[in-house]
């Protein structure tokens, strides 16, 4: 009798199972915010700035309107007469005073280069230079309105130009704000500057 043989069948190859391991996610990185320390300067100085030119302004309004120094020239034969020196760059007297109705002789020098003397609210454009002043004369409207008006020069004559002014006064004008203007001006540009500084501080944080 025969005997059959058992062809062996190869076993099948184990299969291994591998896990995928969860991904470990990386610490986050803070970026540093950028500096700012240019900005803060720039905000400073600004605010500088600003309080030292309002603070030189209302200084120049108070001084023109200090008391005192209003000159209401002197009374001859009945016309109110003024010496106005003009050199470079300011009017001496700076602020001169008159009434409606006034008549008015204003009497010029120069003691450098050639100005000129305007204003215009009274139709006066006189020009004036070394050993040949100018002379106004005038009759000041009985109509015209109180108030303060400027007196500049009208010619070119040199950087300081611009600032070559004065003021006239006709009648009781209020001057009253030359007073408290000033102060007003410096605690506005006070409180101001204490605004950017907590701004600044804040963002800062």
């Amino acid at each position: 009798m025969a005997m059959k043989v058992r062809e062996s069948v190869p076993a099948a190859p184990a299969t291994t199972i591998v896990k995928e391991q969860p991904a470990i996610a990386e610490p986050a990185v803070a970026v540093p915010a950028p500096p700012r320390t240019s900005a803060v300067k720039l905000l400073v100085v600004t605010a500088l700035a600003i309080v030292l030119l309002t603070a030189a302004i209302a200084y120049g309004i108070k001084t023109t309107f200090a008391a005192g120094d209003v000159d209401y020239g002197t009374i001859v034969d009945g016309v109110r007469e003024f010496h106005v020196e003009g050199p470079q760059w300011h009017f001496e007297p700076r602020v001169i005073g008159v009434n409606p109705g006034d008549s008015v002789r204003i009497v010029l020098t120069s003691s450098d280069v050639t100005h000129g003397f305007a204003i215009n609210e009274l139709g006066i454009n006189v020009p004036y230079s070394p050993g040949d002043g100018g002379l106004v004369e005038l009759v000041i409207p009985a109509d015209t309105p109180e108030g303060v008006y400027t007196m500049y020069c009208s010619i070119f004559c040199g950087s300081g130009h611009s600032h070559m002014k004065g003021s006239i006064i006709v009648g009781d004008a209020d001057t009253s704000s030359g007073g408290v203007l000033p102060y007003a001006a410096t605690a506005l540009m006070a409180v101001i500057f204490v605004g950017f500084a907590v701004v600044i501080r804040r963002g800062a944080r």
